[in-house]
């Protein structure tokens, strides 16, 4: 239920397209009374009279539209603005704000002789006839002049009235306004196109058109890119015809703007307002959607009307429009992209057959759910956010605010434990594996998301083939350690490949079917936790072939007698020592652990050390395995080495244990050996706290002379061997007490 606001909170709308429509429905969400006046007796705007049912299907039309009235959308028909009621008399009759959506529904002229015959009319008007009801042809041969949406859906409407059409356009066929879709369209449709001609003018007989005659267009666009169309005189041809469709360009009709004041209207009726807040130079009076833009899409006149909503919303609360407003996006702000996304073909709408086209049926069909799926598995998420507000309007909470401006939080902790985790290394650089060339050769996370049943063959373990996929592999290769033991990339076992390949190769046999050959390369089998042995062996039973040796190539085979695609994986079996070529239809390859990209980075913020392999180094590797050089912080996880579920679980609790003992003690054990400032001598440079791994080293700006927190100081004498002036010391490692025990070293030695 949407609570109302008072009833002197009334907006008028003018015009019922999509436009006007989107600014009445969340003004009607917000609670503001709202009356939409539409000068047809029908409403949808250019949605209803522009678009012809075989594209949007009235039935589906009016059932958004009764949406939008059960909110309290009071939608007046049939009365146009400026013939008897006025914006004025909007403004003088309660409305606090007017929003004017009309559209582009008037035709432009050719200009050219023999426009003003029987026979000759604007595309827009003959398809808003036919929308309304009407199914009169011009002709019973008609041609259209022009090569947008308008031309296309008028010569194709007239093709299913009977006639015969011919399109006349300026463009060459691949720079047509129209999309490739909707010239396909009525090509299959029966409808003839000719490209780069234009009217010279059109023949009449008794005041009925009865023919055109038109020129070679050799230019549609001067050098600065004008509209500025040139002919050449000398190639002509005439055609005969007794209707005649324009559809050169639509502009507003001036009309509503009759009889009424401060309404800055330009040469072409078109109303300018602000970009962002659809305001325009009267108060109280918006504009959206062609009015001010142009000629554009539903989508965009969509999104034109809910911006103008959320300014008139701010204006009738007196708050500033622009406050907080981002700008139109220009298309740059978008999610990082995968290194390499799989590239999977889209899901094509089913087509009803041309010669099912007679009528006015919707001629593309609904996606089946299977083509859905799949469409749906395409996204790569690159969309920033919308600012929708959806998310804000189902909230009970209120808990969002798009308003919010980033703060920091400093926020008082006892302990923090560092579980950053991993990334999977890219094998493109690898290329003797072939991977993002080969279409066939898949990472290890890639084969997950493919046995996933939400993945994009839902869960069946399918070859690519081309763009799409096909049947399931015969003979597919798991290689080991791609990136793991290998001094060029990474020296260490990443420890998880070899039982998630033994998984694969059970889920290929368990998936595919029995017969399919599965080989696995190996290095060695490292199955080294309870009960990975004796899945070790299970898999052996499965029939999975296990080979030792690693791959050093994958390419696509030679051999004639395989089919087209298959790859060949060329290894050495050290067991057999001999060399092995495999033809194989899939290529598995499990890739490296490796540290996050921003391992170094988090490093430094927390005052902990990486070791040679760049995963966080803990203090000791047997006594101290969750703990680091920093007091108080600890690790967990993979980001401190390589490990597989179970041992990043074990290794969070000990972390989490480490933490609450830290927390709930009320006393904490430090080492004698820490570092001291005579704050006579320190001159408070700072050279010490910007040398200090700890953060233990502060300066007193008030007394100018630095500080150590010795419950953080480690006592590594950095700050002495750099200190200036001397003033920093390291406890019991003063030069008097180094010397005597030197001296007491040498004693006992001489005893000796």
């Amino acid at each position: 239920m949407v609570e109302k606001k008072p009833e002197g909170d009334r907006v008028a709308v003018i015009g019922a397209g999509p436009a006007g429509l989107s600014a009445a429905y969340f003004l009607a969400r917000m609670g503001y009374h709202v009356t939409v006046f539409e000068a047809l007796p029908v409403a949808g705007g250019m949605m209803r009279t522009g678009i012809p049912d075989y594209r949007l299907p009235s039935d589906v039309l009016d059932r958004e539209i009764r949406y939008i009235e059960r909110l309290g959308v009071d939608i007046r028909l049939g009365l146009p603005i400026g013939e008897g009621e006025t914006v004025d008399g909007l403004f003088a009759g309660g409305f606090r704000a007017v929003f004017a959506a009309v559209g582009n529904h008037q035709g432009v002229a050719l200009g050219i002789e023999g426009e003003d015959a029987a026979g000759v009319r604007h595309a827009l008007a003959f398809l808003r006839e036919v929308s309304l009801g009407g199914r009169a042809c011009p002709g019973s041969d008609v041609v259209v002049i022009g090569g947008g949406a308008v031309a296309m859906d008028a010569a194709r409407t007239a093709r299913r009235l009977g006639a015969n059409v011919t399109v006349f356009c300026l463009e060459p066929a691949d720079s047509m306004p129209a999309w490739p879709e909707e010239v396909r369209g009525a090509l299959d449709e029966g409808v003839e196109i000719q490209n780069g001609w234009g009217p010279r003018r059109l023949r009449v007989r008794e005041g009925k058109v009865c023919g055109i005659e038109l020129r070679r267009c050799v230019r549609v666009f001067d050098d600065a890119g004008r509209f500025s169309p040139a002919y050449d005189e000398r190639e002509v041809q005439t055609r005969s015809c007794d209707g005649v469709l324009l559809a050169i360009g639509q502009r507003p009709n001036p009309g509503w703007a009759r009889g009424s004041r401060d309404i800055p209207l330009d040469a072409r009726g078109y109303l300018r307002a602000d970009p962002v807040t659809f305001a325009t130079a009267r108060p109280g009076l918006f504009a959206g959607g062609e009015l001010s833009s142009g000629p554009s899409i539903v989508v965009q006149a969509v999104a034109d009307g809910r911006q103008a909503a959320l300014s008139i919303d701010r204006y009738l609360r007196g708050v500033d429009l622009t406050e907080g407003r981002p700008a139109r996006p220009v298309g740059t702000s978008w999610n990082p992209l995968p290194a390499h996304p799989s590239r999977e073909s889209r899901a094509h709408l089913k087509l009803r057959h041309p010669s099912d086209r007679a009528g006015f049926e919707e001629v593309e069909c609904a996606l089946e759910e299977a083509g859905a799926r799949s469409e749906a598995s395409r996204c790569v998420a690159c969309g920033s956010c919308s600012e929708c507000m959806l998310c804000v309007d189902r909230c009970e909470a209120k808990a969002i605010d798009h308003t919010q401006k980033d703060e920091v939080v400093p926020i008082d902790v006892g302990a923090i434990v560092v579980a950053t985790g991993f990334d999977v290394m890219d094998p493109s650089p690898m290329g003797e594996y072939g991977y993002g060339t080969l279409p066939n050769v898949v990472t290890n996370l890639e084969f997950e998301r493919l046995c996933n049943a939400t993945g994009p063959t839902a869960g069946k373990i399918l070859l690519r083939d081309g763009a799409g996929w096909g049947q399931a592999p015969r003979r597919v290769a798991i290689l080991h350690c791609i990136g793991s033991r290998d001094k060029k990339y990474h020296a260490y076992c990443s420890r998880t490949c070899c039982m998630y390949a033994l998984k694969y190769a059970h889920l290929l046999k368990d998936r595919v079917g029995h017969d399919v050959e599965v080989y696995n390369f190996y290095i060695d089998m490292r199955c080294f936790g309870k009960g990975y042995e004796e899945f070790l062996v299970r898999t052996q039973a499965e029939g999975v072939r296990m080979i030792r040796g690693k791959a050093s190539r994958v390419r696509v085979c030679a051999d004639p007698e395989e089919a087209p695609g298959t790859l060949e994986v060329i290894a050495e079996d050290t067991l057999a020592q001999r060399l092995l070529r495999v033809p194989v239809e899939m290529v598995v390859l499990c890739t490296a652990m490796e540290p996050r990209r921003d391992t170094q980075q988090v490093a430094r913020l927390f005052g902990i050390t990486t070791g040679q392999d760049g995963f966080f180094l803990e203090e000791h590797p047997k006594l101290e395995p969750v703990s680091t050089a920093t007091a108080g912080v600890f690790v967990a996880g993979a980001c401190q080495s390589p490990k597989d579920i179970p041992d990043s679980v074990a290794q969070a609790k000990a972390a989490a244990s480490m933490a609450q003992a830290l927390i709930s003690s009320r006393q904490v054990q430090v080492s004698p050996i820490t570092s001291s400032i005579d704050p006579d001598v320190c001159i408070g440079c700072g050279v010490c706290a910007a040398l200090c791994p700890y953060g233990s080293i502060e300066v007193d700006t008030q007394r100018q002379v630095s500080r150590v927190n010795p419950a953080l100081c480690k006592g590594c004498g950095s700050c002495a061997a750099h200190c200036p002036s001397g003033a920093a010391k390291v406890s019991h490692f003063r030069d008097d007490q180094v010397f005597l025990e030197l001296e007491g070293l040498l004693a006992s030695e001489a005893l000796r």
